[in-house]
């Protein structure tokens, strides 16, 4: 193999890992952010113009992408809008639902299981197996997310309430939209899908946002509410969904899924400064665990690469 070769080779196998931790990154600032103004910002509210602003800055750079596959979306319109309807209306306002209910490091810890989740429905769905390496992976991660819960006594003293019933159908809802995204036409992944589910999927969350304001729940217009649309919108939104989307080209769904074990990593660390929460020392084995699990899958996804070479 030249030294072109191992080049662009390294370069596939790095691109994945980093869209994946940037995405998660995001997302990990949007729970604890959400949490923290939860008792302000209703959460309809949040996730209606946070897709809104989404959209407003991801469609200048897609609507090419869009007019060039127009045909092939009439073809796939039940998928996109599927699609649309899961990672855009239900999850993130699922995610803020629960955050008014339970602890954020809560919703981030349940939301890592969503590996699992997305195997099952890969299975379940499309018949796909996984490596025995791939499943003892995800063995590590849960033992490490385990740890985690174990080191919170706060979080161990919580019935299962509400907010966990909307965590956990929030994972189901991007484990599904995760899946159905990799059979969609090679012509409208990516950039095209993109820009029709934030389009679709900000629609489609209007009338909910409309059934909020009207019982009296009006997204206030401060710093606060500003300040907050514009974080979740072009980095939680924008730039993450982008990110999360290119990794699954890459790598799939399973793959890309073991780095929803970063978020209750990175939230952990982001609660200790903005929510006060304090990080024991099994909070660091959990985390030790976790990142055991993704060197662990990383490596098959360069085995991968060179049996692909």
């Amino acid at each position: 193999m030249s030294l072109e070769k191992k080049s662009i080779t390294n370069t596939n196998l790095y691109l994945p890992i980093i869209f994946a931790v940037i995405a998660t990154l995001c997302w990990a600032g949007n729970i604890t952010l959400g949490k923290y103004v939860s008792e302000e910002v209703p959460p309809l509210g949040l996730s209606f113009w946070r897709w809104a602003l989404a959209t407003c800055i991801i469609l200048p750079f897609v609507i090419k992408a869009m007019r060039d596959t127009w045909y092939e979306f009439l073809k796939a319109y039940k998928t996109i809008f599927l699609l649309a309807l899961l990672g855009v209306t239900a999850y993130n306002s699922l995610i803020y639902l629960s955050l008014e209910k339970t602890m954020a490091v809560n919703v981030a810890i349940l939301q890592s299981t969503s590996p699992i989740m997305i195997l099952l429905l890969q299975f379940l769905l499309i018949r796909q197996r996984e490596s025995i390496k791939q499943y003892l992976a995800i063995g590590i991660s849960m033992l490490g997310v385990f740890v985690i819960i174990g080191s919170n006594s706060d979080i161990t003293a919580l019935s299962f309430n509400h907010g966990d019933l909307f965590a956990l159908i929030a994972i189901f809802v991007w484990a599904a939209y995760s899946v159905i995204i990799q059979n969609l036409p090679e012509k409208l992944k990516g950039t095209p899908v993109l820009g029709y589910t934030l389009i679709l999927g900000t629609i489609m969350l209007f009338p909910f946002y409309l059934a909020e304001s009207s019982s009296g729940r009006i997204m206030p217009l401060n710093l606060m509410s500003i300040s907050s649309v514009v974080y979740t919108g072009a980095f939680a939104s924008a730039l993450a969904f982008a990110c999360w989307n290119r990794a699954i080209e890459l790598i799939g769904a399973a793959k890309t899924g073991q780095f929803m074990h970063c978020i209750p990593i990175f939230t952990l660390f982001m609660s200790i400064y903005i929510l006060d929460e304090k990080l024991t020392k099994l909070h660091l084995v959990g985390i030790a665990l976790i990142i055991i699990s993704l060197v662990l899958s990383n490596f098959s996804i360069r085995k991968s690469y060179e049996i692909n070479d």
